[in-house]
């Protein structure tokens, strides 16, 4: 499940996975709230916050996800992933430099300070 994160600083959008993310989340949750955030500031300051209880995706979830970021790939200014260490946080971060976009991996300690790298 995706649920959007509220009080984030201007121009950016988040999400917080929790259990398994769908099909359906991707639908109605993220593709809407990037594209709303492409047309009103030109660029996306995502945070993607995997919750301990992340458990990955549904099968094809995963792959539809970066179909669509494909489709996205300049659009991102900058994009904060909070994670504890663990698979995802280091999948995160090995992507680093292979996309047009600043990359930071923050641990869940330090949620507050990838909020304010968003803002900056």
């Amino acid at each position: 499940m995706l649920k959007p994160i509220d009080n984030l600083p201007t121009g950016a959008v988040g999400f917080e996975a929790h259990g398994r993310v769908t099909e359906a989340d991707r639908v109605s949750v993220l593709e809407p709230t990037i594209e709303w955030a492409i047309e009103s500031t030109g660029k996306v300051r995502l945070l993607y916050v995997a919750g301990s209880d992340f458990d990955g995706y549904e099968r094809g979830a995963a792959y539809d996800e970066a179909v669509f970021g494909s489709r996205h790939f300049a659009d991102f200014e900058r994009i904060a992933f909070v994670s504890d260490d663990g698979p995802y946080a280091r999948s995160v971060a090995a992507l680093d430099g292979l996309m047009p976009t600043t990359l930071r991996v923050f641990p869940a300690s330090r949620v507050g300070e990838a909020k304010a790298w968003l803002a900056g």
